[in-house]
């Protein structure tokens, strides 16, 4: 999708949460042009500088943009790839990387409100995937079932490309998600997600499989 595109599909998108239709006159479209301005504006001088504060001690790519006060603690180390959008400005998001572990983020990869992703080991998040609100991602339960004072280990967590994680799911160690797969909101991953598998549930199970599509960013 070129530039002229997705400025194109983002006026569409925004006339259709205004209007619910597309803008039909022209104090309409001047209403949505004004919007996108100003949201772009944000963009510019608020989001990226917000990222390059928030973000400082991790490596992050091109064009990174954070929303409101996002936590981060990065004893570990942390990467985040280009286009990446990160928001916190309704629930905190926080994103945890303990001693030695490792945080890995694809490109153009979109993370809501409240999400929380917590490594001790490593967790790889490919690109173009969305995480939802209040998703947690964590890769080690940090204590036993049986003795709250012995640690279980942690175990990596893989997640693919064009990945869709729905609203409060849970991601516990050792889990892979293949590309294209959707989890349901409130489901929790305990066993490896197929590419292009929809699953849900507790614990998630495959619900049917997803026809693949051609993902234009």
């Amino acid at each position: 999708m070129n530039f002229k595109a997705k400025i194109s599909a983002k006026l569409a998108v925004l006339a259709n949460d205004y209007y619910g239709r597309p803008a039909q006159n022209t104090a309409e479209r001047l209403n949505i042009y004004k919007v996108f301005f100003w949201a772009m504006l944000r963009y510019m001088l608020i989001d990226i500088p917000n990222a390059r504060i928030r973000l400082r001690n991790c490596t992050i790519g091109k064009m990174v943009t954070v929303k409101g006060n996002l936590l981060v603690n990065a004893k570990g180390r942390i990467f985040i790839g280009n286009n990446c959008r990160i928001w916190s400005h309704i629930g905190r998001t926080q994103i945890s990387a303990g001693p030695r572990a490792l945080i890995d983020i694809g490109d153009n990869t979109f993370i809501n409100t409240g999400a929380v992703i917590s490594s001790r080991k490593c967790i790889r998040i490919g690109s173009n995937c969305h995480i939802a609100n209040d998703v947690v991602i964590m890769d080690d339960d940090f204590h036993d079932v049986a003795s709250h004072t012995t640690n279980s280990g942690a175990q990596t967590i893989f997640i693919g490309n064009n990945v869709w994680l729905a609203t409060r799911c849970i991601v516990l160690k050792g889990v892979s998600i293949g590309d294209g797969a959707v989890v349901a909101a409130g489901a929790v991953v305990t066993k490896d997600v197929p590419p292009y598998t929809l699953v849900g549930g507790v614990p998630a199970k495959p619900i049917r499989n997803i026809k693949p599509v051609e993902q234009t960013f």
